[in-house]
């Protein structure tokens, strides 16, 4: 494949249908064939949770970004062949803060209320992942992504405790699986026809 390919997952602004709280975010990836069918990936985006309930207003929020590689098993029969089934590992991590507006617990001597400022913190992990990205029409793809998440380490605070790590999940998880749907556009750009030029100028 030849260019550099920037994406978007479509699936960040409707996390709050299918998991508890109100998440949402945005992300977005760049990858190019930098070695046959080799994909250095750079990834990043912006999540933000929400939790209301009787006992608990929770906020929390960051940023995060993963760089890692991708390899295609498909082999192209032509350089218009731009197809992907990969599979890949990424490091992630998340710089991010977090709140208690309120909170409510029941204790023996009746109930307890206070609150928690903001509290800073950080995380990182390693992933692997299998997906696909399909050409739907010229430079153009769709794919989904299928990712485990293994979770190296992340901020330790007595009270509270983390609850969310953006980009990877509930933080007392010690491995997530998570699932994305991406949309793509490829720039067109040449770079290695362009260092072959170089190199036949500087040989003249």
């Amino acid at each position: 494949m030849r260019g550099i390919r920037v994406g978007m997952d479509a699936t960040r602004p409707f996390q709050y249908l299918w998991t508890k709280g109100n998440r949402y975010g945005s992300e977005f990836s760049v990858d190019m064939e930098l070695w046959p069918n080799w994909f250095p990936v750079f990834e990043s985006g912006y999540e933000v949770i929400k939790l209301n309930t009787n006992y608990i207003e929770y906020n929390g929020q960051g940023s995060y970004s993963r760089i890692g590689i991708d390899y295609n098993f498909l082999q192209a029969e032509h350089k218009n062949d731009k197809d992907v089934l990969f599979f890949g590992l990424r490091y992630g991590f998340s710089i991010a803060r977090q709140k208690v507006d309120r909170y409510l617990v029941d204790s023996y001597w009746g109930p307890v209320n206070g609150h928690f400022g903001n509290q800073n913190y950080f995380a990182h992990w390693g992933e692997f992942l299998v997906g696909i990205k399909g050409e739907i029409f010229h430079n153009f793809y769709m794919g989904w992504t299928i990712r485990g998440k293994v979770k190296m380490n992340h901020t330790e605070m007595e009270l509270p405790p983390v609850y969310f790590i953006p980009g990877y999940g509930k933080a007392e998880k010690g491995f997530t699986l998570d699932f994305t749907y991406s949309v793509y556009y490829n720039i067109p750009w040449d770079f290695r026809k362009k260092n072959r030029v170089v190199k036949t100028v500087i040989k003249k």
